[in-house]
């Protein structure tokens, strides 16, 4: 590590994490979100040509998200009649040219609903409403600004894409996930009339079609995990046609509306973006189907892909550092693709993380991602084991400031992939269904022990920390005897998958439903190691009162615990206040159970 690595303090981190999503080309620029940490985490929108370079376009008092089905995505859209931006309150808006501030112009007909997923299509604009009963896509006319229903479904809606009078989006039922079962239709559009019936394109109960998208030359894709992968598709005159069959991912679990993690360049070449262990590649398709990466130092890429003119832009990292906005120029032939950053800060040099692996006790392969700090060159060091939240969600090769917070604090850090992870196909996604709670426990036990035996982690010293899914993880993993921990961090946590399921937006149910398992609630009585929680007191998505049971049969237990909650902080803990306290919290609460051991042993 370096000195600069060294002297990361939690407000520094907190002040430098900075979120950068939803890139997408229009109107002759690219177009992005970004939070602002100068102004309390807010998301601003972001425009960038190449005369103007980036610049603001929303005002900071506004904040650019929405939360359409919970986790929000698709909250703007560049048009030839302004620009339209979703805001916290669910609610339609459109900038004004001079101020950044938007104009509010329509409101979801209920408290509980929420515009996303904007498509700009000429003189209309395409959103999903959703609440609690049922979604809608409708069609605002960018001139009279008037609003009408095309398709309604009691279950969900995604991705309305239109072109040449056809339209085509997603659909699944309220008891499945998208990344599980979803369907792509087509329906026939005449302005100001009817929607034509829906045809079904592709998808069904075990097939989760994602990303439609209408390339140049009218052909409409999508990616599908028929094959177990999520693949590109193309649909034309009535047939189904694998463009880059490959056992890898091309796209995430959508979470978020407006995904689009591939791109058509001139040509006729598309670029993908496929995921490889802890690492997303970009992959240059040609023509006659060759395949040849592109920019091989970059790592990871989040999934947005546009494309300006024949340049490619997305929001990648390299493995040593943080996501930011990139514009690529493929080779021709064997010339190398020339890559530049347009925004994004020098980080802190961080050394590489190596991928490793480790036999869990079900026999099969366990991924992990292993930060370390200078200190391991010199004997084992104290181990930071991480649950990544979701739990569809992966490690990432990329710098994270938050490791390497406590890698310069002297930890070594364990990102690890359970099963459950996203990026290693559907099997490897749908092994958590009924087994939450146990097999991610498991996973992250087996790679602490791993660690230990190996010298690399000192006994002793040896915690788990999670986020959201990830809380849950850690909270069972404090309920096994033997454990290889020391302590465990439960930030943003799920206590109870059966009330959670009850409680969790009516996006998220059906996913609560299918991964619960004979571990059931976390019970304070099981708990065998201090546990710290921390939670924001404005969480919508993991009420803060189920932290407050279980932390108050913890003090009636006995059980060593500490708890940290944030006064109107949410489920991700965006303001850089909030960040900032609970880095140093985790931190402190980590050196009091390793001051306690010393002390034993003297």
């Amino acid at each position: 590590m370096t000195g600069e690595n060294s002297a990361l303090d939690a407000a520094r981190v907190a002040e430098r994490l900075v979120s950068v999503d939803g890139l997408t080309c229009a109107q002759g620029a690219l177009w992005w979100l970004q939070s602002d940490p100068r102004h309390s985490g807010a998301t601003r929108l972001m425009r960038w040509t190449l005369a103007t370079g980036p610049e603001a376009v929303t005002d900071p008092r506004f904040s650019v998200g929405g939360w359409l089905h919970a986790y929000g995505g698709g909250a703007f859209a560049a048009t030839g009649h302004g620009i339209w931006v979703v805001g916290n309150d669910g609610a339609l808006n459109i900038v004004g040219p001079d101020s950044g501030v938007p104009e509010l112009v329509l409101t979801p007909r209920t408290a509980d609903a929420a515009y996303g997923d904007l498509f700009a299509a000429g003189d209309f604009l395409l959103a999903v409403r959703g609440g609690e009963d049922g979604d809608a896509i409708v069609e605002v006319d960018l001139r009279t600004r008037a609003e009408r229903v095309l398709v309604r479904a009691p279950g969900f809606l995604g991705a309305p894409r239109l072109h040449n009078g056809h339209l085509a989006y997603l659909k699944w039922d309220a008891d499945r996930m998208p990344w599980d079962a979803s369907c792509l239709l087509l329906a026939e559009h005449r302005p100001g009339r009817e929607l034509g019936p829906s045809q079904p394109l592709a998808g069904g109960a075990d097939e989760s079609v994602v990303q439609p998208v209408w390339g140049p030359d009218g052909t409409l894709y999508f990616i599908s995990d028929r094959t177990g992968w999520w693949n590109l598709y193309a649909w034309r005159d009535a047939a189904v046609r694998a463009l880059a069959p490959m056992n890898s991912d091309c796209a995430p679990a959508p979470w978020e509306a407006g995904y689009q993690s591939y791109a058509f360049l001139t040509g006729g070449r598309t670029v993908l973006t496929v995921r490889q262990g802890a690492r997303t590649q970009l992959v240059l398709r040609e023509p006659d189907g060759t395949l040849k990466e592109l920019c091989p130092e970059l790592t990871s890429a989040k999934p947005y892909a546009a494309s300006l003119g024949d340049q490619l832009a997305v929001i990648a990292a390299e493995s040593v550092t943080t996501p930011a906005v990139w514009l690529i120029s493929p080779g021709a032939g064997r010339t190398a693709a020339a890559a530049t950053r347009l925004v994004g800060e020098d980080s802190p040099c961080a050394a590489k993380p190596p991928q490793r692996r480790v036999l869990a006790r079900a026999g099969a392969p366990v991924d992990y991602l292993l930060h370390l700090p200078a200190e391991a060159t010199r004997g084992p060091v104290p181990l930071l084991v991480r649950a990544h939240p979701g739990p569809t969600d992966s490690a990432t090769e990329r710098l994270d400031l938050t490791v390497q917070y406590f890698v310069g604090h002297g930890f070594a850090v364990a990102d690890v992939d359970y099963r459950g992870s996203t990026g290693r196909g559907r099997a490897y996604r749908q092994a958590l269904y009924g087994h939450w709670g146990t097999f991610d426990a498991d996973d992250c036990q087996d790679v602490a022990r791993a660690l230990v035996d190996e010298s690399t982690a000192r006994a002793g010293a040896v915690f788990l920390t999670g986020a959201s899914a990830g809380g849950y993880t850690a909270l069972q993993a404090a309920r096994r005897a033997g454990s290889p921990f020391a302590g465990v961090t439960a930030v943003s946590a799920i206590t109870d998958p059966a009330r959670w399921a009850n409680s969790v937006p009516r996006f998220q149910r059906a996913h609560a439903l299918a991964l619960a398992g004979p571990a059931g609630a976390v019970e304070a009585k099981d708990i065998d190691l201090p546990v710290l929680m921390i939670h924001g007191t404005g969480d919508t998505v993991a009420p803060a009162d189920d932290v407050r049971q279980l932390a108050a049969a913890l003090r009636e237990a006995g059980t060593d615990h500490e708890t940290l909650f944030l006064d109107g902080a949410g489920h991700y803990l965006s303001e850089p206040s909030s960040r900032r306290a609970a880095l140093e919290a985790e931190l402190a609460f980590y050196r009091r159970l390793m001051s306690a051991q010393l002390r034993r042993r003297l």
